[in-house]
């Protein structure tokens, strides 16, 4: 890429209509993040040079963390240097509080949160893919007297846009006097009334559940974030992966600091990704593609994500390759969660309009007239 992300792009010296990556609100191009980000290292450089443990806590970070728990509406929050570390400093922080001995892992979650889960030393056993009946049967055979689950899922799994059935799973964690642990690095910000994601979304409020997400996606900033309860919030700061990472760089929080107040002051991002969602959803329905992309009624939400198979992977890399020719980029991706065969995967954001919409869509039957001929 050798552009701002945005909804054209230039790669490898060529403009693209684009229909990928994260940034569901195109913000990582927003001329205000884009400020904050200068004036930030401006005023204090790079970064401190050393960790929060020791002079590493600079005023933006305790700014950060301030608007974190107030987006969340939370006691506390904790901002670290990257989304990835946010598994791996939550569960670890749950181990230590003693919430739980064994931890039940969806098959489908992201690296980040299957790693994380294995650093903590306890038992992980895996159950598929959003299936709470396989979680509640191995549950039954791996927890033993007095033991207590840890259910750790993605929220939104990105790739074929689906949701972890949270309240399944909150039922499950309720009779084994358990805790949940869910990666909502796709869902904060795009889903929930309040943008706060897949649990808000999906109507699911509880202290059992944990929140791990990050600020490099919908936000346009980046770095990862946990909120929740003021002594598990404490927990996460003071364990290794905080106190061990060397603070973050000054233009990543004041950026992220941006995006926080540009997503909760501006209600209308989420109704146009929603509306341009629904949008493409009906257009690919209307030429044949099965699209369960899931709108969640009372404005909750709808997924921008739309994941396709069609026949195999080299059926499916013409079709890119068409769609490249033609100066459109989607996905083709065999991503965790995609199959064997990989999918097509189209991703829109807020700044997206109709008629490149009609573009895509026109583009993609045309691409599925010429492979098929």
């Amino acid at each position: 890429m050798e552009s701002r992300t945005g909804t054209n792009v230039v790669l490898n010296g060529k403009s693209y209509l684009y229909f990928a990556g994260t940034s569901y609100f195109q913000l990582h191009s927003h001329p205000d993040v884009i400020k904050a980000a200068n004036e930030a290292t401006q005023q204090y450089g790079i970064g401190s040079a050393t960790t929060r443990a020791l002079t590493g806590t600079t005023p933006l970070l305790e700014k950060i963390e301030l608007k974190l728990a107030s987006y969340f509406n939370t006691e506390d929050a904790v901002y670290l240097p990257s989304g990835y570390l946010s598994s791996l400093a939550g569960l670890k922080a749950l181990d230590a509080l003693g919430m739980y001995q064994v931890i039940f892992l969806d098959e489908g979650s992201h690296y980040s949160l299957a790693e994380g889960a294995l650093a903590t030393g306890r038992p992980v056993i895996s159950f598929r893919n959003r299936d709470p009946e396989d979680l509640e049967k191995l549950m039954k055979k791996h927890l033993g007297p007095g033991q207590r689950p840890l259910i750790a899922s993605d929220g939104l799994f990105p790739v074929m846009a689906t949701l972890a059935p949270v309240r399944d799973y909150l039922n499950l964690a309720v009779k084994n006097d358990g805790v949940i642990w869910i990666d909502d690095a796709h869902g904060v910000g795009i889903l929930g009334a309040h943008g706060r994601g897949t649990c808000e979304a999906l109507g699911t409020p509880s202290d059992r559940i944990y929140l791990g997400a990050t600020l490099s996606k919908a936000f346009g900033a980046y770095g990862g974030i946990i909120a929740g309860r003021r002594d598990f919030i404490q927990e996460v700061r003071s364990g290794s992966v905080l106190t061990g990472s060397s603070s973050p760089m000054n233009a990543a929080v004041a950026a992220g600091i941006k995006g926080l107040e540009l997503v909760q002051q501006n209600n209308d991002l989420r109704k146009k990704l929603w509306n341009i969602a629904r949008y493409l959803r009906d257009g690919l329905q209307h030429m044949g593609i099965p699209s369960e992309t899931l709108f969640i009624p009372e404005m909750h939400g709808c997924i921008p994500i739309f994941s396709f198979a069609h026949r195999d992977a080299a059926t499916m890399r013409k079709i890119h390759s068409y769609l490249m020719k033609e100066g459109i980029y989607t996905q083709y991706t065999s991503y965790k969660g995609a199959g064997s065969e990989g999918v097509l995967r189209v991703v829109v954001s807020s700044a997206h309009k109709k008629v490149e919409i009609v573009r895509l869509t026109h583009t993609l039957r045309e691409a599925f007239r010429t492979i098929n001929s």
